[in-house]
């Protein structure tokens, strides 16, 4: 009997539901990247088509950080990750208000160059990866 409910409590830890991610964007993308300017990180990306209504562009998870998309306009998506500044003063009072680092584990396991993009399609939240992001240079 022992045996039997070791089995099952297996079985059920390995049906234990997994971050699958979309094999294809349902609107075709463009071109993705990411600028940095200033203390911001500026995530765009770009559609070959019109996103559709049933298409809700909601997050964007990039470099263990995770933000809203906003979309600028109905082909353009844009992710704003901010770092606040950081005061380095002798005198640590001048320190105070700097914000201690956040050390919450990360949604997804990802190397530097990819990002995910989460959507709602037909009332499901779905996962899409982006590879080989690049910066683009802001000059």
């Amino acid at each position: 009997m022992k045996n039997l409910s070791f089995i099952v409590l297996l079985i059920l830890l390995s049906c234990a539901p997994k971050d699958t991610f979309q094999s294809q964007f349902p609107v075709p993308i463009l071109e993705y990247f990411y600028e940095v300017i200033g203390n911001q990180t500026h995530f765009i990306i770009e559609f070959k088509e019109v996103v559709p209504v049933e298409i809700r562009l909601q997050k964007l998870y990039f470099r263990n950080n995770e933000s809203q998309i906003e979309m600028t306009s109905n082909r353009k998506a844009i992710v704003v990750f901010s770092k606040p500044d950081i005061i380095l003063d002798e005198n640590p009072e001048k320190e105070f208000g700097n914000q201690p680092p956040n050390l919450k584990q990360p949604r997804f396991q990802l190397k530097v160059s990819e990002a995910i993009v989460e959507y709602k399609e037909n009332g499901k939240i779905k996962h899409f990866k982006l590879t080989n992001v690049n910066e683009k240079s802001n000059k």
